[in-house]
């Protein structure tokens, strides 16, 4: 099976802050409102699994893989049978507020469900040859990690920065790159120009087709140089957009992206939290 549904900007959900916080209440009843949609398309159109583009866990990530926050904000949400799959789970900034660790834990106890062997990692869906590598986005901009400038930072940074180059040169059908920041978008949040200085280029070198993000509450899709960029940071809460010139399309609404892969064409479609296709894409291969 090669469809995927992608889902960024997500986790909410907490009963003690939704009784505290009215913001904290909005933002999980949106959160729940697009895990609906997701398990009413899901049973209709099966999927192999859940991509997600970081900031998992609000505010500030989870702290260990025994934090209540993985059964109210994950399993409780999205425990329909339809989205009994493999999630493939990228960190954003707020995951990294608490410990990157805790997810990558959870991923050992959770039977498959929570994926995340370590902070990058690469993972292959053999129908339609989809490979998938998920990158450590924030580790790799000096607005989001606090030891970039640190020798043991700058270690760590040029050690992703090889192994990124190693996974895209790998043959594939499909090059899937997740990332958490933004790299075309017409959003909320300045770019990290190291970040885009340095891995735009690898994606149109290696013919990556997909590159997906989130931090910017939104969803968008910029195609450049073969390279479809696909916004999903839409999981719950929004942020304010441009006017979106030179994306083939923009909108502020929550929701999830769903994309198939078929042998020479992808198929991306933009979901509402209602089930309502907002916008449908062909991207060739």
């Amino acid at each position: 099976m090669g469809r995927f549904f992608v889902l960024g900007d997500w986790g909410w959900a907490d009963p003690e802050l939704e009784r505290r916080y009215s913001l904290v209440k909005q933002n999980a009843d949106l959160q729940r409102s697009v895990a609906q949609a997701m398990a009413a398309q899901a049973a209709r159109e099966p999927i192999a699994a859940v991509l997600t583009t970081g900031d998992n866990f609000y505010p500030n990530g989870v702290q260990s893989a025994e934090d209540p926050r993985w059964a109210s904000s994950f399993e409780q949400v999205y425990a329909a049978p339809s989205l009994q799959v493999p999630w493939v789970a990228s960190l954003g900034n707020h995951d990294h507020d608490s410990t990157a660790q805790a997810e990558i834990d959870y991923a050992a106890k959770s039977k498959g469900r929570w994926v995340m062997p370590s902070r990058y990692y690469t993972l292959r869906f053999p129908a339609q040859d989809v490979r998938v590598i998920v990158l450590d986005a924030c580790s790799l901009s000096p607005a989001w990690n606090r030891r970039y400038f640190s020798a043991e930072g700058e270690k760590e940074t040029a050690a992703q920065w090889a192994w990124i180059e190693a996974e895209l040169a790998q043959p594939a059908r499909w090059k899937v790159v997740i990332g958490h920041l933004p790299i075309r978008d017409h959003g909320f949040h300045a770019k990290e120009p190291e970040y885009v200085r340095r891995l735009a280029p690898l994606l149109e070198k290696h013919h990556v087709q997909l590159y997906l993000n989130g931090h910017d509450h939104h969803a968008e899709l910029v195609k450049e140089k073969g390279v479809a960029y696909v916004t999903c940071g839409n999981g719950s809460d929004l942020y304010p957009i441009g006017s979106g010139q030179g994306s083939e399309f923009i909108g502020a609404y929550p929701g999830f992206t769903a994309l198939d892969f078929g042998p020479e064409e992808l198929t991306i479609r933009f979901f509402d939290a209602d089930g309502k296709v907002r916008h449908r894409a062909v991207h060739a291969r």
